[in-house]
């Protein structure tokens, strides 16, 4: 998620997660009138780019019982990503393996808004009610010999630490079986709540440390749509950015370099 590619980078996923509010109603639920319209002309719009589509089990489910859940997935080929998802409310772009910078994402990203807007039979029923950026990182580290608190205070630059008086008077092991610190703060500009989680948890099946970055506009802090969604994007990757480079400053980042 740097503005640099790393030789080993930590990035297990990238995800831009659009929602737009469900107007109409049953007994049962929400849902959107538009969404079987619109999924047929969204598909026809990105099947250049993205021509595997995946049909999802929870398509067979009405949309008034599901609500806002991803019902298809179009990729660029079988099992590979980046790839686009869609269902009645919501949208998703998620790269992986591929990604490289966010130079590379963001058009994905745009593009995938554009054909959203273009698709939709009502724009002035298109309501975006929360814009979502998230980026997964993970370090592999063992957990169940070395103490996570130390390397997440020295290494990752956040101040954690298990109090003594929680041990029990030694009759509590100090290594955890798992361990989780989390925060979110209010962004002035661009209006919005970004977040850190730090969790232990696993990449390619060895214990990790596993560290999510997440921006939020919600409701009222929404950009115009989707004229402001570009600089919006751009503004709430920054943000992350510093947050990310401030993580991995020293030590992680010579370890992603080699």
């Amino acid at each position: 998620m740097s503005g640099k590619a790393f030789k080993n980078p930590p990035l297990a996923e990238a995800i831009l997660e659009v929602k737009w509010e469900l107007k109409s109603s049953t007994p049962i639920g929400k849902y959107d009138p538009h969404y079987q319209f619109l999924l047929g002309v969204f598909h026809n719009k990105i099947q250049s780019e993205y021509p595997f589509h995946e049909e999802m089990p929870a398509s067979k489910i009405p949309d008034d019982v599901t609500g806002s859940v991803i019902k298809h997935r179009f990729r660029v080929s079988e099992n590979e990503w980046p790839l686009v998802q869609i269902g009645p409310g919501v949208m998703a772009v998620n790269e992986t393996n591929k990604y490289d910078t966010f130079n590379s994402f963001k058009p994905k990203a745009n593009t995938a808004m554009n054909i959203l807007f273009e698709s939709y039979p009502k724009r002035d029923d298109l309501n975006i009610i929360s814009l979502r950026l998230r980026y997964i990182n993970a370090y592999e580290f063992d957990y169940s010999k070395n103490k996570v608190q130390e390397f997440i205070s020295e290494k990752m630059h956040v101040r954690t630490e298990i109090p003594s008086f929680f041990l029990a008077d030694d009759k509590i092991e100090e290594l955890p079986i798992n361990y989780s610190l989390g925060t979110s703060l209010r962004c002035k500009e661009p209006a919005g709540v970004v977040a850190l989680r730090i969790d232990t948890g696993h990449k390619n099946k060895e214990r990790a440390i596993v560290w999510k970055h997440m921006f939020e506009s919600a409701e009222a802090d929404v950009p115009e749509m989707p004229d402001g969604f570009e600089e919006w994007l751009q503004q709430a990757h920054d943000i992350i950015h510093i947050g990310f480079d401030g993580i991995i400053h020293g030590c992680l980042e010579g370890e992603f370099n080699k």
